[in-house]
């Protein structure tokens, strides 16, 4: 008989760790488990509990969600209907993603402590010292509290990255084993896509060299990517900087995007199956990041799928992205706050068409090979599931 395992998760449909807990619950459906999964409405204004059939045994559950403040959509009414799931729902085990959110964290320990089903816990951004630092006093000291304290109840702990699980050891009340679960690349969804003609199904000028960089998620980072731009733009005219994706540009960068917004397209959010056309039409693919400690201890989701284009990437990289491009050779890295070093690598890749293709090709072995989810799943139910 197959076992039905319960995913909880923080995030509203088709947005940050919604991905990795959706990449891995098709892996453990993949593998012979069924799953259910439960996230926000990908809507701001939705009052319905809707349920998905995204495959043979794999349902996904969306809770109410209305955005009436930037960081507030409803989590408490989310976290009693998840209560209630978790206390009445069939499941065999509970896979709780981002236990620093009490409307994850409380049912969690529900299902350990009432329900007395296993429960592992995933852990891959830094709340405490992290994003927590972006709410006030009471809502701070809640999040990092949460993100710690649940943590005790878990049967495995999996998480992202060596700063998280540098974090964990710290802990001094924690048992449970824990297995590192990168983010993987999923190499069926994104295809090698011929450059030319990806440039034309976007309506993209030819004769242009584009830099294209895909995220929702920019704060200084973007001004050192402008900044690069323009060194580069300098000294090479027929280049362009493709943004896809939510880029809400501060204030503080107005002067220099007035600089260099003739060769700039702001392309917005885009449908996913639109996006390997984006990496597909790229000449190099941007990875911008900051030194902090957010950076530090994610994976972006996207590195994945630029590594699956086979174009060549640069990033002025910290952690597991700075690991695994330079470990792989898998793209150029440089200093997170040198503008000009990222615009040196950037000009490297369009003149060196030999070095353009090797990093590309590596790239691409790299998510076929390691960073592969089908791989990735393998090693979560042997290591995690199996192990229960």
């Amino acid at each position: 008989m197959r076992k039905h395992i319960l995913i909880i998760n923080h995030n509203q449909e088709w947005f940050g760790t919604y991905w990795r807990c959706k990449n891995i619950g098709s892996q453990l459906v993949r593998l012979g488990y069924d799953v259910s999964m439960i996230c926000a409405s990908g809507s701001t204004c939705d009052f319905k509990i809707r349920r998905k059939s995204v495959a043979k045994g794999f349902t996904i559950v969306t809770l109410p969600r209305f955005k009436y403040h930037k960081y507030f959509s409803g989590q408490i009414l989310r976290l009693f209907l998840t209560a209630f799931i978790v206390l009445f729902g069939r499941f065999d085990v509970c896979y709780a993603f981002t236990v620093a959110q009490p409307q994850i964290g409380i049912p969690a320990w529900i299902s350990k402590t009432l329900r007395r089903k296993p429960l592992i816990i995933d852990w891959d951004d830094m709340w405490g010292g992290g994003f927590a630092d972006m709410h006030g006093s009471a809502v701070r000291a809640v999040l990092s509290f949460c993100e710690v304290f649940f943590l005790r109840y878990a049967d495995r702990i999996t998480y992202v990255s060596e700063s998280i699980g540098a974090r964990i050891d710290a802990i001094k009340c924690i048992t449970a084993p824990k297995i590192k679960v990168i983010n993987g690349a999923a190499v069926e969804s994104v295809p090698v896509i011929e450059k030319i003609s990806a440039q034309q199904s976007l309506g993209l000028l030819p004769g242009r060299r584009y830099f294209v960089s895909i995220g929702n998620t920019y704060t200084e980072s973007v001004g050192v990517m402008f900044r690069a731009f323009e060194i580069v733009k300098k000294e090479i005219d027929d280049v362009c900087l493709v943004m896809v994706g939510d880029c809400n540009v501060g204030p503080q960068y107005s002067s220099l995007l007035e600089n260099i917004k003739a060769a700039v397209i702001f392309e917005g959010a885009q449908p996913f199956d639109r996006v390997p056309l984006y990496l597909g039409a790229a000449d190099c693919l941007i990875l911008p990041m900051e030194n902090n400690p957010i950076e530090h201890a994610r994976f972006p989701m996207r590195l994945g799928d630029y590594l699956c284009a086979q174009r060549p990437i640069v990033s002025n990289a910290v952690g597991e992205v700075k690991r695994y491009l330079e470990r792989y050779n898998a793209g150029l890295t440089s200093n997170p706050s040198d503008a000009f070093e990222l615009a040196e690598n950037m000009i490297k890749v369009l003149n060196d068409d030999e070095l353009s293709e090797r990093i590309a090709s590596n790239a691409r072995k790299l998510a076929e090979n390691e960073m592969n989810w089908n791989n990735i799943g393998e090693r979560i139910v042997g290591e995690v599931f199996l192990a229960l």
